[in-house]
């Protein structure tokens, strides 16, 4: 399967909401450890020169810029889901031994 940006990503465009990042962040990346070997959402098979699938690397930076914007809109993502956003590890990248 080859991955794509996700389809609401490109609708939306400029007006991307900072919830609707949230729900496509939610959606392209892992819920818990261990992770899985590809992206839940599209199919991208993780590796250490790719360790977040297209739509995920162009969600991350927006939606860690504006999560301030609305309090409590990134209450919905799982503890995982929340360290690969704001921390300086990701998930994906940690060793397999670790995540999956």
């Amino acid at each position: 399967m080859s991955a794509r940006l996700d389809r609401r990503l490109l609708t939306a465009g400029m007006g991307v909401t900072v919830a609707q990042l949230v729900t496509i962040w939610a959606d392209h990346t892992p819920a818990r450890l261990p992770v899985p070997v590809a992206c839940p959402r599209c199919g991208h098979a993780y590796s250490d020169k790719a360790p977040l699938c297209p739509t995920a690397a162009v969600v991350r930076p927006l939606l860690r810029r504006r999560r301030h914007e609305i309090p409590g809109v990134l209450d919905p993502l799982t503890a995982n889901q929340l360290a690969d956003l704001t921390g300086k590890r990701l998930s994906t990248a940690l060793p397999a031994e670790v995540t999956r």
